[in-house]
């Protein structure tokens, strides 16, 4: 057989690693490709962890914000979450700065789709609800009744035969008692936080992980009827302009209120303490709020990069072991690297070359590039959140033209930076609107004659 032409037939096998959103994503598509070319296939996922459980044990740990985009996509599939699984919809967001903060208003109102915020695993640890709340076991469920068989083992190993010709072996089972299983093709979709990463690294046909960095999380209990009236649905964006935090927000979740933070190092408990004491977040709190004795937390890694080389013959990784946007979107990147990993192995083969063409350069094209774009846009957002006296005259300016053009500019691109719904380069195109740019040449040349005369000031009182 002709490398060329390895393909998917009638009865062929995919093992997917990883029960995660990507794994049933990719689950759910292969099915729909499956009847699309009228073939039977076999479908077997290899989940070890048990989405059902409370705390980092059971849950893949992000901040778990459904946005409208994915949504709207996963309401056309006919997935539709029951309330148990959506915690809180999300009305829009609040973004505040060192000195001021404004209310962000989704830009298309018109747009039906809502955006939530879900749990991956069961909830927070110590919490006592009955119903389970996973957002991944839900997709997980939804797979298995459309036939997908799921094995509760951890892979231990995976052999990748040299010869395109012969299939890749799953070694998986627990402690001794290992078993195999052979596979048409295999679907790395364990996450970036899964030690099976360095094994795949170490089968030598390419593959370098992304760069990570690692972040934090908390879930806080608080009583409903507080997080109703001083949240209003609405998802806490903090921009303060201090080291080491680039992102943080608090996203409401019924009875908790999930803390997640990206710094521009690894960050640590410590650092969630210092966020968590802040003057503007703690007015998000109760005026009496302690730092509870236990409390679920979690150091979670992100990925910076996109990976090189996430496949071979009959071995492609989705989700962010592959490629994602960095720091939005984890979930709904899952779903595209699953879609595009699927639409190449039905419609072109599952060689490493259909692979490299028809999966890997869309995915580039579409994630990856505007990654590169991201980054630049990002570290010039981190400078200005820095200048105080800049983004308090603009932001107040926009407020107080509420309904203009310009006020609504500035919050369509405000709300794409903190959601991500745009692509970077159209946040760049509208951060660079002329007409933008030219109203607000007076403002910022306000603002900063007013601060340096006030530092002056200071100076000589000094």
């Amino acid at each position: 057989m002709s490398v060329n032409h390895l393909r998917l037939k009638n009865n062929s096998r995919i093992v997917i690693i990883g029960g995660g959103p990507a794994g049933s994503f990719f689950a759910k598509d292969a099915i729909q490709q499956a009847k699309n070319h009228n073939i039977n296939i076999q479908i077997t996922i290899f989940n070890s962890k048990n989405f059902s459980q409370r705390g980092p044990s059971g849950c893949n740990m992000s901040a778990a914000v459904i946005a409208a985009s994915l949504h709207a996509k996963l309401t056309r599939d006919g997935i539709v979450l029951p309330d148990s699984i959506v915690r809180q919809k999300i009305r829009g967001y609040y973004f505040h700065t060192e000195e001021y903060g404004i209310e962000l208003y989704k830009p298309d109102q018109k747009n039906k789709s809502s955006i939530m915020a879900v749990y991956r695993g069961n909830g927070p640890l110590y919490s006592s609800h009955t119903e389970n709340h996973s957002f991944d076991d839900f997709l997980l469920s939804h797979v298995i009744n459309q036939g997908v068989r799921v094995i509760s083992e951890p892979v231990q190993d995976l052999y990748l035969p040299s010869n395109p010709d012969a299939i890749p072996t799953v070694i998986y089972g627990k402690g001794g008692q290992h078993e195999k299983m052979e596979a048409d093709l295999v679907v790395g979709a364990f996450g970036i936080n899964s030690n099976i990463i360095n094994k795949i690294e170490r089968l030598n046909f390419g593959y370098v992980p992304p760069k990570t960095i690692r972040t934090c999380q908390m879930e806080i209990p608080l009583d409903p009827v507080f997080i109703k009236n001083a949240f209003k649905d609405n998802i806490q964006v903090f921009a303060l302009g201090i080291g080491p935090f680039r992102f943080a927000s608090m996203v409401p979740k019924g009875n908790y209120v999930t803390v997640s933070l990206v710094g521009s190092r690894d960050l640590t408990s410590n650092d969630l303490l210092d966020f968590i004491n802040h003057p503007i977040v703690r007015k998000n709190l109760p005026h009496d709020w302690e730092m509870p004795e236990k409390f679920c937390m979690c150091l979670p890694k992100i990925v910076l990069s996109h990976a090189i080389n996430p496949f071979t013959d009959r071995f492609v990784l989705v989700g962010d072991a592959s490629i994602s946007r960095v720091f939005k979107n984890g979930l709904e990147s899952a779903y595209i690297t699953s879609q595009l990993a699927v639409r190449a192995a039905f419609e072109s083969g599952i060689s490493s070359d259909d692979f490299a063409m028809q999966y890997y350069k869309p995915a580039r094209k579409m994630l990856a590039m505007d990654n590169r774009l991201g980054s630049v846009i990002l570290a010039i957002s981190d400078f200005i959140t820095r200048q105080n006296w800049l983004v308090k005259a603009r932001l107040s300016y926009v407020q107080d033209k509420r309904g203009s053009w310009i006020a609504n500019h500035l919050n369509t691109l405000l709300w794409n930076m903190v959601t991500g719904d745009a692509p970077y380069n159209k946040i760049l195109i509208q951060a660079l609107h002329p007409i933008f740019q030219i109203k607000l040449i007076p403002v910022t040349a306000k603002a900063f004659f007013t601060a340096l005369i006030t530092n002056i000031i200071k100076r000589l009182i000094k």
